[in-house]
């Protein structure tokens, strides 16, 4: 977003519901927050918010094979479910957290983050709100929020109404990169808790509140934890190796099933105790009331797996004391069997 000094000119672009001095004052109030990192493990700022572009100059000392990893993502229709609720702060650490949480999958490290932010009017309580939650999600995954986009389009959204996108470019060294070609038979699972149905599965969500945001404040809650960022992972895998770290899945769209198989070999099944996934009593009883059961529904939401790493078998006992250590909460769901054509799930 650039400035105007044109005063004639916005006042004609309000007649059209768009305030650019409002625009600007949003980017004058990000460009003033104090604190803001500017160097992070893979690089550093080298200017930023305010200008057309923005500049990095990344630092790839300690990676023999360095290699960009990229992800782009958003919160889907849970915003909605922020706008009604007034819950919109933890938004911003959702999308933050659907963009990182895909490069730790390769074993990646985040170094900078961008993000798209449109509404129809902009609300500068909403706003802020949400750029808080963006900068608490960019420090948990020590991530540079490098720049951004702010977009007022009235008439495409609806007065109070905003959509999110971001964007994300991290580091990873390609002779230790996390995969599918390292995964054997025998391999175990472990699912990584997840912090609720993190942003995914929320149009039957709202489908089934049926509009009614605020008869159960207990369970809005759970529904509008934020995604959980697993920032443990890169260090678990520098410290751990891909000799014992062999993949991990992220589980959003598609849940389980649709996303598990995206890090095996052909060949091979994952076979999971479906007793054995940390689904929280709030998430099972929320699905049964809808008349349907867990298992029923793993082909949306998360089921309180929030990613599943694939361990070898004889590393399984460091894996799990390692991520003890660091206040990640795993559980052993099952393992990696032959099997025949495409990878699959096979639930028990």
């Amino acid at each position: 977003m650039t400035k105007t000094t044109d005063t004639s000119s916005t006042d004609l672009y309000k007649q059209a519901g768009v305030d650019v001095d409002k625009g600007d004052r949003l980017v004058d109030w990000l460009q003033q927050q104090g604190n803001a990192p500017k160097t992070t493990r893979h690089g550093a700022v080298v200017s930023g918010i305010g200008g057309f572009a923005a500049l990095f100059r990344p630092n790839f000392k300690g990676l023999a094979d360095p290699l960009l990893v990229t992800s782009t993502d958003g919160v889907g229709t849970k915003v909605l479910l922020g706008i009604d609720s007034g819950m919109v702060q933890g938004l911003g650490i959702d999308l933050v957290a659907m963009c990182v949480n895909d490069l730790y999958t390769v074993g990646g490290r985040p170094m900078f983050f961008l993000d798209y932010y449109a509404t129809g009017a902009l609300d500068e309580g909403q706003f802020k709100s949400v750029l808080a939650g963006i900068k608490q999600g960019c420090a948990q995954s020590d991530a540079l929020l490098l720049g951004g986009e702010t977009a007022e389009m009235p008439g495409l959204y609806a007065k109070g109404h905003f959509d999110l996108a971001g964007f994300v470019v991290g580091a990873v060294d390609g002779e230790a990169m996390l995969g599918p070609k390292h995964v054997r038979v025998g391999d175990r699972l472990f699912a990584l808790a997840s912090s609720g149905l993190h942003s995914n599965g929320y149009s039957l969500v709202r489908h089934w509140l049926k509009g009614d945001v605020k008869t159960d404040p207990e369970l809005l809650a759970h529904l509008m934890q934020p995604t959980r960022i697993y920032h443990e992972l890169p260090e678990l895998v520098d410290k751990l190796g891909i000799k014992s770290i062999h993949a991990v899945a992220n589980i959003t769209g598609g849940g389980i099933s649709g996303n598990l198989p995206r890090v095996m070999p052909e060949d091979t099944e994952a076979h999971i105790n479906i007793a054995d996934l940390p689904t929280p009593a709030w998430m099972r009883a929320f699905l049964e009331a809808q008349q349907t059961t867990p298992l029923a529904q793993e082909g949306v939401f998360n089921l309180g797996c929030g990613m599943i790493a694939i361990v070898a078998a004889e590393a399984a006992a460091a894996f799990a004391a390692a991520s003890a250590a660091m206040h990640l909460d795993v559980h052993p769901i099952g393992d990696v069997r032959r099997g025949q054509g495409e990878a699959k799930v096979v639930f028990h």
